[in-house]
């Protein structure tokens, strides 16, 4: 699914009331999109707490938000900013390993851009406010001082051509995911899954898809080849009390980090699950839960064999 990022990159000379009304026009142009797409689009995300984002001098995204007049835009501007910060959503880690710096050029003054390229791995898409014509464009240009990873991102900014485009973006992308969930299961002979699974391979984007079916291909060739596979790829992580089913991690980490719960018995594949890479604060009771559940649901896939 798309996930769109709150670009909080506006000019300094704008007024609040422009800075309201930009809003509400992304806003009014966001809710044509998921009322269009409602099961490809996960939500804006928010760099941090909306009284956390400073717009202009004593001038928040929450205040923004409270000032919208019309009551409808407003309680459905409300209902949309509601993931924050970044780091509860994506995996930051990868990115801040790089060591790059990313900005963007907004009326000739570089602006910085991190929280961009952090969305930009999740094939995001940016949340912008026609405020100025650097912003009011289809994609953006994201520079880093190593050319090499420089970016374009798709970006929404309140316009009706705009949102077409947006529109074309995500339709080009649902029509190449289709077929991607019937690759997996040939390269897999045919494995056994989960209601869960199939759900959350068919959300997330055809990247990710990718990079699963590529992370098994590389097991199974590695396999064929006598090849030892990295436990950087693929991990043994049975429950210590668990003496009868293994369970197997998949590990993914471009574009986005995911982990994927399975087992083999007798060359069969059973696929559990597909969770996100548990944050490091956290990394240690919620991997375990997932695993935990990994195993509840293979147990009940295997009875049903």
């Amino acid at each position: 699914m798309k996930l769109f990022l709150f670009n909080d990159i506006i000019p300094n000379t704008v007024s609040n009331e422009e800075i309201i009304n930009g809003l509400k026009k992304t806003v009014i142009e966001y809710k044509t999109l998921k009322a269009d797409y409602p099961n490809e689009i996960n939500g804006v995300i928010s760099t941090a707490q909306l009284n956390s984002i400073k717009l202009a001098e004593n001038f928040t995204l929450a205040d923004c938000l409270e000032s919208i007049d019309n009551k409808e835009i407003k309680a459905y501007s409300f209902s949309v900013f509601t993931k924050y910060p970044i780091d509860s959503e994506i995996d930051v880690e990868s990115v801040l390993e790089e060591g790059n710096d990313f900005n963007f050029e907004l009326d000739s003054v570089e602006r910085d851009a991190l929280f961009i390229k952090i969305i930009s791995t999740a094939n995001g898409i940016l949340f912008s406010l026609n405020l100025h014509s650097d912003l009011a464009k289809d994609s953006l240009e994201i520079n880093s001082n190593d050319k090499e990873t420089s970016f374009i991102i798709d970006n929404l900014y309140g316009s009706a051509p705009n949102t077409d485009y947006i529109k074309s973006v995500i339709e080009k992308e649902k029509i190449s995911k289709v077929g991607n969930l019937e690759k997996l299961k040939r390269k897999l002979s045919d494995p056994i899954s989960s209601l869960k699974f199939d759900k959350a391979f068919n959300k997330i984007s055809k990247e990710v898809q990718d990079s699963i079916i590529d992370g098994f291909e590389t097991v199974i060739n590695s396999r064929l080849s006598g090849i030892n596979i990295p436990e950087t790829l693929l991990k043994d992580v049975t429950p210590q009390k668990e003496k009868i089913i293994s369970v197997k991690e998949l590990k993914m980490r471009d574009p986005i980090a995911k982990r994927l719960y399975f087992t083999e018995i007798e060359e069969k594949f059973y696929l559990a699950s597909l969770e996100d890479k548990p944050l490091k604060d956290r990394q240690t009771t919620e991997q375990a839960t997932h695993i935990k559940s990994a195993l509840s649901t293979l147990k009940q896939l295997i009875s049903l064999r």
